[in-house]
């Protein structure tokens, strides 16, 4: 098996060999700032690309019309969360947004690798390890986000009314045709299918720095996505 040498090389075979990858990153930690910028720039351009595309008049009526967080509001409500829905400006909060969530989010995740594989006595990678791992995991959404980015400019019939879930052409929502309507619409629309991608790239990662067995790796892996979405499901139909 060839050997990782450059962090160019490594943002390429992170998807076909994630394994070496990993091999190489407990010599040169600091290859992640690459997957890093790679990542937070892919997930931010389909979001700021809609959000400056789409008919901003058009977009807030689907909002309130459809959106059952508005259902129970009155037409003066409506009229006063139509100055208040700052469409023009969504692409740039939106970009902002995507930057904070992703550092936070990957922090905890990576607070959560850190912990589960304390065990293995012979791991010696701490937090500011896995935080760099958590970089290289999200490193599927370049898939995601290109596949995006295209149905957004091929979807762009002249009139720029486009459905919110094109944002994530890969998620269950846009899959199944799922609208802002649907109760089922949030975590249909957060599940994408490289999620499954970056729950395999979790596992290399931890079964090249630990001696767990490749079952309980993905396992290990795979957890706090079952757990978030089981949760989430569960309130759905509860509600």
């Amino acid at each position: 098996m060839s050997t990782v040498t450059n962090p160019l090389q490594a943002c390429n075979d992170v998807f076909f060999r994630p394994g070496s990858v990993f091999e190489a990153l407990k010599q040169h930690n600091n290859w992640s700032w690459l997957p890093f910028v790679i990542v937070v720039v892919m997930a931010i351009l389909p979001n700021y690309l809609y959000f400056t595309t789409v008919d901003p008049v058009w977009y807030v009526e689907h909002l309130l019309a459809n959106s059952p967080d508005f259902a129970d509001l009155s037409p003066a409500e409506l009229d006063g969360m139509r100055d208040l829905i700052p469409v023009e400006s969504m692409g740039t909060w939106g970009a902002l947004g995507g930057l904070v969530g992703l550092t936070i989010i990957n922090a905890i995740i990576a607070v959560y690798f850190n912990l589960v594989t304390k065990s293995d006595e012979e791991n010696l990678n701490g937090f500011t390890d896995w935080y760099g791992a958590t970089w290289w995991m999200g490193m599927p959404v370049v898939i995601g986000s290109l596949i995006s980015i295209v149905m957004i400019l091929l979807s762009n019939d002249g009139t720029n009314q486009m459905p919110l879930s094109i944002v994530s052409s890969t998620s269950l929502a846009h899959i199944f045709g799922l609208d802002i309507s649907s109760t089922w619409f949030g975590l249909a629309n957060a599940f994408r299918l490289e999620s499954l991608l970056s729950i395999y790239i979790g596992a290399a990662a931890i079964g090249s720095w630990t001696n767990f067995a490749w079952n309980k790796s993905v396992l290990l892996s795979a957890l706090p996505t079952i757990i978030i979405y089981s949760i989430w499901a569960i309130v759905i139909v509860i509600g």
